[in-house]
């Protein structure tokens, strides 16, 4: 089994201003689904590259299972990758384009037929095996790329938003097969993503990038409970963590809309540890804000009042865009059995002040309030 480490990784293209990449560190165990995931632009495709041996690294090492291979080229790294784009032979049936890579390597015959049979049933295409690439739809395409990789085991499997081309219910379905196949194949997978939902459901761990840095290194729930900054904390999560600007004085977080009491999971006042007077965020994830008299009984010191400005129905669930002048509006998700809410309808809500969480307003680097007296 493999393992990999990128040390101090950096790239810069020539005449560019500032690094694409930036002291990018990681190790990754074997058997382990990494998923790179930010914002267009943050460099999560550029180091794929790097990895893959398709871009050349500035700065910086990356070892593969105790060797620097830098300068080793892309073929002889013994990786398996699936691009954004097909890049499949047109002149080539589906069986040939699956089957390629193991007739360069010499299997047999008959293992290769076993093989490409066996990843075209996970994929759904047994049925079009002998039809051209020309004679499928997009997301046939994507998936004839993803079984071409996926037929053999190779160290490392390095996958570059495979999933983009295909449509919601064959997106779930997909990444449920590719996950199954990372774990029966045991090698590592490296998977890139601007997809939240893909990394939360995918990933051992999540790279969290923005800008060409890595802002959060950890398991999804990790980066869901313990964000590190108010990047981490907006990006992961559906929808974002609500950010509310205000001040911490005596125990209360008050802002323009609201002043709650702050207090930790065993209903504990918080000290603000330096903080007393000065602006910092709130966070509060939308499950947390909720309506009803049993919240107001459960949470009686962080109720108040204000207006519904857009719905939007979920099925199980209903996300209420609520006023929060003269900040931007906050949402709230809740349950279809709560209550009725309409647009302009003013409400009274309740936010769990046991689940919250804050960061520096200029920083913007999570602080940890300390234990102030027993309430």
């Amino acid at each position: 089994m493999s393992k990999i480490s990128l040390r101090n990784i950096n790239k810069k293209y020539p005449n560019a201003d500032h690094c694409s990449v930036q002291d990018f560190n990681l190790d990754i165990e074997e058997g382990e689904f990494i998923v790179l995931v930010g914002p267009s632009g943050c460099g999560k495709s550029t180091t794929l590259r790097m990895i893959a041996g398709l871009e050349d690294i500035t700065e910086g090492e990356f070892i593969l299972d105790g060797e620097v291979v830098n300068n080793v080229s892309s073929k002889d790294r013994d990786i398996a990758m699936v691009f954004q784009s097909y890049a499949l032979y047109p002149h080539m049936s589906v069986r040939e384009n699956i089957g390629y890579g193991l007739k360069l390597r010499n299997y047999p015959a008959q293992t290769t037929k076993k093989q490409v049979d066996a990843i075209s049933k996970d994929l759904f295409l047994t049925q079009y095996l002998e039809r051209k690439p020309k004679e499928l739809s997009g997301g046939q395409r994507q998936r004839v790329a993803l079984g071409r990789a996926m037929v053999r085991t190779p160290k490392l499997y390095l996958m570059d938003e495979p999933l983009s081309n295909l449509d919601a219910k064959l997106r779930t379905t997909t990444r449920t097969e590719i996950s199954r196949m990372h774990r029966a194949k045991g090698a590592i997978t490296v998977y890139v993503t601007h997809d939240q939902v893909e990394a939360m459901t995918m990933a051992d761990r999540i790279v969290l990038m923005s800008m060409g840095e890595v802002q959060q290194i950890g398991s999804p729930k990790e980066l869901f409970t313990n964000p590190k900054n108010c990047f981490v904390a907006t990006f992961i999560g559906m929808p974002s963590m609500n950010l509310i600007e205000g001040t911490y004085k005596d125990g209360q977080f008050s802002c323009p809309a609201f002043t709650i009491l702050v207090c930790d999971s065993d209903r504990i006042i918080l000290d603000g540890a330096g903080y007393d007077g000065k602006l910092i965020f709130l966070g509060a994830r939308s499950s947390s804000i909720r309506s009803g008299k049993k919240y107001e009984q459960a949470f009686p010191d962080s109720c108040f009042e204000t207006t519904a400005k857009n719905v939007e129905y979920l099925g199980d669930s209903v996300n209420v865009f609520f006023d929060a002048a003269p900040m931007n509006m906050f949402v709230g998700t809740l349950g279809t059995g709560e209550r009725e809410v309409e647009i302009d309808e003013k409400i009274t809500l309740v936010i769990d002040n046991t689940k919250l969480h804050f960061f520096d307003s200029e920083t913007e680097e999570s602080i940890k309030f300390n234990v102030k007296a027993a309430k």
